[in-house]
This record gives C-alpha cells, structure tokens and sequence, in this order.
C-alpha cells in the first residue's frame, strides 16, 4: 500500500512539474517580447503558473471526458445509437429530491438511470426500492463518494462490493454499472468492474447542475444546447458531494420536465441504458 501510494505521489509530482517547465519556457519566450525588464518578470512567474494551470485544467477535462489510452470497457456515449439518449443522476437517492424526480420522469413516460451512493442508500432504502419498482435501472456510485484515484486498494474494493450488496439487499437488484465519482478512476476500478461483472458507466454531457450558482435556466440552456444524438447526459439527485446533503438539487428538479420535453422536440428519444448499451456495434 505504501509503495502503491508513493507511486502515484511521484507521478504526480512529475506531472505538475512536467507542466510548469513547459508553462515556464513558453512564457519565458513571450517574455523576450516585453520591453520592461521588471513586468517581464512578473509575467515570466505568474504567465507561468496560470499557463500551468490551463494546462492541467485541460488535461483533467479530457481525462474525464476521453480518458487516455484504448478503453473498450469504458462507456461515454454510444455513436451508433442513431437518435437515442440516457438520462443518468448520481450521488443520490435523496429523501428531497428523488422522489420529485421519479414522479417526473413517470408523467413523462421516461426511464433513467440512477448511480447510487451505498451510505444514502442504507439511508433511504424505501427510495432505493422505489427507483427500482418505477422500472429504472441502477448503478454503483461507491459508498462514500470517494474519490477513486487516491484510495487505497482494500479501500476501494469495499467501497464497491459493499455498495454492491447493499443496493442488492435494499433495492433487490444487482447494480451491473458502475460509475467512480466524479468521473476519476483508474486501471484498479477497471480490473475490479471486470471481475465484478460491471460495466463502467461515466457520460458524454453534463448538466452542471451540481455548481452551486446553477439555475434552472442555466441547466436546461446547457443540456438543449448541447445535447446530440448518443449523448449520456449527467445529472445529480442529491447535494451530498463529501459529508452531508447541503447544496440544493432545486434547479435539477425544475428543469427536468423542460429538458425532455426539449429533447423530444428535437426529434431525440430518451430510453434505457440497457437498451441504448444495446445498439452498440
């Protein structure tokens, strides 16, 4: 564990020093342009730290959105899906706001997926059985929202196994995707999905409703905007980010209804991650 955990810190720190050198000797060049030594140097220093982060703000972006490397075993979107969408909420359930969802998404005739965080289903397990009687699908969202990349491995295993067979005892379903929080995972969350017989789950378009200025405009302008054709789109059903419930799912809930209602006009049909998964080729 110790060695595991020294090997990430050294690649991390190559990483973040790997960034600034290249942030540095491209700010020095501009700087040569700078005809006042003392604002060359403030620029030199400063250019370098925000071209740094830049940097690795863009490298964190494609990581979770394309991921590195072959990933046959990971799912974002699905290209061949023709005109279908997924509808996906983490973190959840919520005795505020999954129970608003759900009666939502059963007036308009619509199946989701719902990634489920092992602590709040312990918590709500009525909403669990719920989700899963209203004829959606779960998935495993660990059980502390840990964020995968920094947990030790018999840590990460039972986050997973334990979530697992919580939602198959409260909920009376085995979870067959998985999804790691906030989009971070790793070749450990892989080998474990694989042996689990889980299918690792992450999306194509986010709503931001988790920021804590969203509105509900600002959700349903970004989803509409955005959406196309094979999109798995993300939403949260619970405020429950670290250790307690607190930022509102509000804008989640409102803008719900407008969002499908959008994405039927647009001619894009909504359906299960099973069958959307399904027209795969």
């Amino acid at each position: 564990m110790l060695f595991s955990l020294f090997a990430r810190g050294l690649i991390f720190m190559i990483f973040i020093s790997g960034s600034l050198v290249i942030g540095y000797s491209i700010t020095r060049l501009i700087a040569y342009l700078i005809p006042y030594p003392q604002f060359s140097e403030i620029f030199l220093w400063s250019g370098a730290v925000m071209l740094s982060a830049v940097m690795l703000m863009g490298v964190a972006y494609s990581y979770v959105y394309k991921g590195f490397g072959s990933q046959a075993d990971i799912t974002r979107r699905n290209p061949t899906a023709g005109n279908k969408v997924v509808l996906t909420f983490d973190d959840g359930p919520s005795e505020a706001f999954t129970p608003e969802i759900l009666k939502i998404l059963a007036e308009k005739k619509v199946f989701a997926t719902f990634f489920l965080v092992g602590k709040h289903v312990e918590q709500y397990p009525e909403i669990a059985r719920q989700i899963v009687d209203q004829g959606h699908e779960v998935g495993n969202h660990t059980y502390g929202h840990i964020t995968v990349p920094n947990s030790p491995p018999p840590q990460l295993t039972a986050q997973i196994m334990r979530t697992n067979l919580i939602i198959l005892q409260q909920a009376g379903t085995y979870p067959l995707y998985l999804r790691p929080p906030r989009g971070l995972y790793d070749m450990r969350m892989r080998r474990i999905a694989k042996l689990l017989g889980q299918e690792l789950v992450l999306w194509s378009l986010s709503s931001q409703d988790w920021h804590p200025r969203a509105t509900t405009a600002g959700v349903i302008r970004r989803v509409l905007d955005r959406v196309s054709p094979g999109d798995i789109i993300l939403f949260h059903d619970s405020g429950s980010l670290l250790n307690s419930e607190g930022s509102s799912r509000r804008p989640t809930v409102e803008a719900l209804g407008p969002i499908i209602d959008g994405l039927r006009e647009k001619g894009l049909d909504v359906v299960k991650l099973e069958d959307f998964l399904a027209l795969r080729k």
